[in-house]
């Protein structure tokens, strides 16, 4: 705007207009024409305006300054209208903010309308979460396991209402049904959750005696979890609809399952979800270059052993370790090789050296020749 009208003016009150009064204008006016309610051209400087009318005009030194000096000691360029909103309503949540569609004026103002009960949507019901024990063999290859669990189902006699009978729900009194109740904050209202009905706008006069007042009953069922192969601990399964109910006619919640697979004996699960095997070999074996069993959670699996070989090294197969889920691949499973002098008589320890002694062996004293 070209010229700065005067701030009484501006929020339309006169010179000795009370701190209510122009607080009253103020509230006006931001309601008029703040930019999450008018979109019109010029609605948003009518804002400013009447916020840095506002910020002059509410403090008491101002407001004494500007009564005796005029715009003479405010610069324009000082107000931020977005700012003073935010703030005056900063404690919730900013001047802008959305909530469900609505601006921040629908969701936390009342300014004299009559409030409308929002109808009240479906909503499911909780999840809830369980833990299952399965045994490392049915994790490598999956299984379907048969497993007791508990089973919330809304009350036949409530219908999930808790109460007793229809006649024991009754309109809160605090809120007188709509869920909410008014608080006074100053020049504006803020719309609360009724503490006295938890926002549902009704009270029970006596509980339903069929689920004491849950609104659900709890059983205990078997029901079949297909397990898959290749599942890690910490990983879950979810049962659809087997949570808790619905507090208002929707769906049932899940349950959560979380596994934990048991230790094997021998197989242990690296990091990176390779599967490692202490397997001792011994060293007539090694020598002979034997064909050995290797146990793996698919079967045995025959290793051509190498005389040359490594022994401080472990020997990967390919695809023998943990499954991947809902591939055909595995991991490795990686052979921790420790080598043992089996046992033997007199007469074979004497045939044993005799071999030994016609050798031709030179790696000891080619490595001894160093020194």
């Amino acid at each position: 705007m070209d010229k700065k009208r005067d701030y009484y003016e501006v929020l339309g009150v006169s010179k000795n207009a009370t701190e209510k009064e122009i607080k009253s204008a103020y509230r006006k006016l931001a309601m008029q024409y703040h930019p999450d309610r008018n979109k019109e051209p010029g609605a948003e400087e009518k804002f400013k305006e009447a916020t840095e009318a506002y910020e002059v005009l509410s403090d008491p030194d101002k407001r004494k300054k500007y009564d005796q000096f005029g715009f003479a000691d405010f610069n324009a360029g000082s107000f931020n209208a977005q700012d003073i909103f935010d703030s005056i309503f900063g404690a919730f949540g900013g001047g802008r903010s959305k909530q469900s569609g609505g601006s921040f004026f629908d969701s936390f103002f009342d300014f004299g309308s009559s409030h409308k009960t929002k109808k009240t949507q479906k909503r499911k019901g909780d999840d809830i979460q369980m833990r299952l024990n399965i045994q490392f063999e049915n994790a490598i290859n999956g299984k379907k396991a048969n497993v007791k669990i508990n089973k919330y189902d809304t009350c036949s006699n409530c219908k999930g209402t808790k109460a007793q009978t229809e006649s024991d729900i009754v309109t809160c009194e605090t809120c007188h049904g709509s869920g909410q109740v008014q608080q006074n904050l100053g020049f504006f209202s803020a719309l609360t959750t009724c503490n006295t009905c938890s926002g549902t706008g009704q009270r029970i006069k006596n509980y339903c005696k069929q689920c004491s007042g849950n609104g659900y009953i709890k059983n205990v069922v078997i029901q079949e979890i297909d397990i898959p192969a290749g599942i890690l601990s910490s990983e879950y399964i979810i049962l659809k609809g087997f949570g808790m109910p619905s507090p208002n006619g929707g769906s049932n919640g899940d349950l959560i399952v979380f596994v934990s697979v048991l230790a094997h004996k021998h197989f242990k699960l690296t990091a990176n979800n390779d599967l490692v095997l202490d397997i001792p070999i011994s060293i007539k074996s090694i020598i002979l270059e034997e064909t050995i069993d290797v146990p793996t959670p698919y079967g045995i699996h025959k290793l051509k052993l190498n005389k040359n070989m490594p022994l401080n090294e472990s020997i990967k197969l390919d695809n023998l370790g943990y499954p991947y889920k809902n591939s055909k691949k595995r991991s490795k499973l990686i052979l921790n090789i420790t080598p043992y002098i089996p046992e033997f008589d007199k007469n074979d320890k004497q045939k044993i050296e005799d071999i030994f002694n016609n050798s031709n062996d030179k790696t000891y004293k080619n490595w001894l020749e160093k020194f």
